[in-house]
């Protein structure tokens, strides 16, 4: 049938009743009062028959299903415009004379006319041309009274639209998913759809560049998993988008009968993530190797970027820091301090490399940082700022926890996923997790201990060769400490010689030299479960223990699963 359309609100994520205008009023049965019922039909804007202009009526052979319950009986018609009129013309004292309900539905269902609280209606998956309209249902319910012959009858959707705005980007196909199939009352309007059959809809493209898809009314919840709501493809890839969790700050709980969701997607191509400078490495030997991002020069007897600061008593030669370079240097501000009660950092060397690690991982993660934007809600990652406490992830662990000791695995997973440690307490109730819709389960920060000559070695190759970065748990006659890798040399063996290690502690050294990192040799005991540096200190050989190193992988992987699933960010 052809009928007036009317234009449908198409604001972002906003669910709106599909009942803005109505066809004209079809022609009555016959002459009031002559004992005929007179059934007057008007439709709320429908997709059925629409002509260029928008404008229409019902056209021929429409065919309208209409329920006559006296309240002891439900008998069935089925009406046809035929030549202007509705036939066959019912009589009134056909159906008795107390109060009838009546119901009538478009276009007329096949199941068996006693079947009218039990109807199966399946969706075509196929809606890009008259299966939309085929998908459709329209709902109409009057009680007519006693002595009364006329009722006007306005049509509703019994089902829900799906509108889809897509900018950014070439699309080449887009896909609805849907419950195919659901049991309809004809009596009563309600829809039930079905828990098993979901299926994939190929909808309507309009002439503005829009889908639209017919779906039935059911829970908003299902379509948040793996598959999710729209399969929208485009020439480089497919992407999934899960149904929102809510719109215009109120929850989505469901699709509703008789209402349009228009979703407005803006999609971005991603950036492929560089490849990483430092090829995966067979052979060692030799080498002297950067952790993932930082370019600055190794450690050579001609480089005139490394200095020696105490040449009379340190053999330690130490390289400033500068921000070109991307490695950073975290220090406390109050190294001394170690009274657990102060607001303090004396015993936070643990958070101190941890913020080193973020500080790294944020800058190798920009791409995608940048495209997450206002949904993180953390500290700045901007290093140096200009104040004390150069770093604001520093300054947020020294705000968070008390001046206690603390484990490098625990805190990075802390700031990302929300793992409360149970060591140190915490000062504020501050739950972390800035990054746990990303992230979830999957956690970035991993302690490695037991640090015999092999496990050291493949943990450092492993890290340096597959873009993660590292930090070193220290055993000290005074007590443990933490501490940043930030690059390695290897003899002619293969193994670990040197390390590229940043300390907190020496925030006087920083501040008057701007040195941050320290070239320290690494020893291995002849048994090769020990492994430790030495400090340089002239005359001296006795190592420091290395109990283990904390790791952070960039998580890449799950970023891109992240933004298949939100590509509107």
């Amino acid at each position: 049938m052809k009928m007036k359309r009317c234009v449908w609100k198409a604001l972002s994520l906003q669910a709106c009743l599909l009942a803005a205008c109505t066809s004209e009023m079809s022609e009555p049965f016959g002459d009031r009062n002559d004992g005929w019922l007179e059934l007057n039909f008007a439709v709320v804007e429908t997709r059925a028959d629409l002509d260029a202009s928008g404008a229409g009526s019902f056209s021929e052979g429409d065919r309208i299903g209409l329920y006559i319950d006296n309240g002891s009986k439900v008998e069935f018609r089925t009406l046809t415009y035929t030549s202007g009129s509705w036939e066959p013309r019912l009589s009134r004292n056909d159906f008795g004379e107390g109060t009838l309900t009546l119901a009538a539905h478009y276009p007329v269902q096949t199941d068996p006319v006693d079947n009218f609280g039990n109807t199966t209606f399946s969706l075509s998956e196929e809606q890009s041309g008259e299966g939309f309209a085929a998908s459709d249902l329209l709902f109409a319910r009057k009680s007519l009274p006693a002595g009364e012959n006329r009722a006007d009858m306005l049509f509703s959707h019994a089902l829900h639209r799906l509108r889809t705005e897509i900018s950014g980007t070439e699309i080449s196909e887009v896909k609805v998913r849907s419950r195919m199939k659901a049991a309809v009352n004809l009596l009563t309007g309600e829809v039930s759809a079905s828990e098993e059959a979901l299926g994939w809809i190929t909808p309507r493209k309009n002439t503005d560049g829009s889908y639209e898809a017919v779906i039935l009314p059911q829970r908003a919840e299902t379509f948040r998993d793996d598959q999710g709501l729209l399969k929208i493809s485009t020439p480089k890839k497919v992407i999934t988008y899960q149904a929102p969790a809510e719109v215009d700050g109120t929850p989505l709980e469901e699709f509703r009968a008789g209402q349009q969701l228009t979703l407005k997607l803006s999609l971005k191509e991603s950036v492929e993530p560089e490849e990483p400078d430092v090829p995966v490495i067979s052979d060692w030997a030799n080498k002297k190797v950067w952790v993932y991002g930082i370019e600055a020069p190794v450690w050579e007897e001609t480089a005139t970027e490394w200095i020696r600061l105490h040449p009379n008593t340190y053999s330690t030669y130490y390289l400033p820091w500068k921000p070109e370079y991307g490695w950073y240097d975290c220090n406390k501000t109050d190294p001394e301090n170690d009274d657990k009660t102060a607001y303090a950092d004396g015993n936070m060397c643990w958070a101190a490399s941890v913020s080193n690690l973020l500080h790294w991982w944020f800058a190798q993660n920009k791409t995608y940082i940048d495209r997450y934007n206002t949904r993180y809600e953390g500290p700045s990652y901007e290093y140096p700022l200009p104040k004390k406490q150069e770093s604001d992830i520093f300054q947020c662990f020294i705000d968070t926890f008390v001046n206690e000791g603390g484990y490098g695995e625990k805190g990075i997973n802390w700031f990302i996923n929300g793992d409360i440690p149970s060591v140190p307490a915490r000062r504020n109730p501050n739950d972390g997790g800035y990054f746990k819709e990303v992230f979830g389960d999957v956690r970035l920060g991993k302690d490695v201990t037991g640090m015999g000559k092999e496990k050291f070695n493949n943990t450092i190759k492993d890290a340096l060769a597959n873009r993660k970065a590292i930090a070193i748990s220290l055993a000290f006659s005074t007590g443990g400490h933490l501490e940043t890798i930030w690059g390695a040399e290897f003899d002619e063996n293969g193994d670990v010689s040197y390390i590229y290690m940043a300390d907190n502690n020496d925030r006087d050294t920083f501040e008057e030299s701007k040195v941050g990192i320290g070239r320290f040799q690494i020893v291995y005991s002849s048994d090769k479960i020990f492994t430790g540096f030495l400090s340089g200190y002239i005359g001296s050989s006795t190592p420091v223990s290395i109990k283990g190193l904390t790791i952070i992988e960039l998580g890449q992987e799950q970023w891109e699963a992240f933004f298949r699933e939100h590509p509107e960010l």
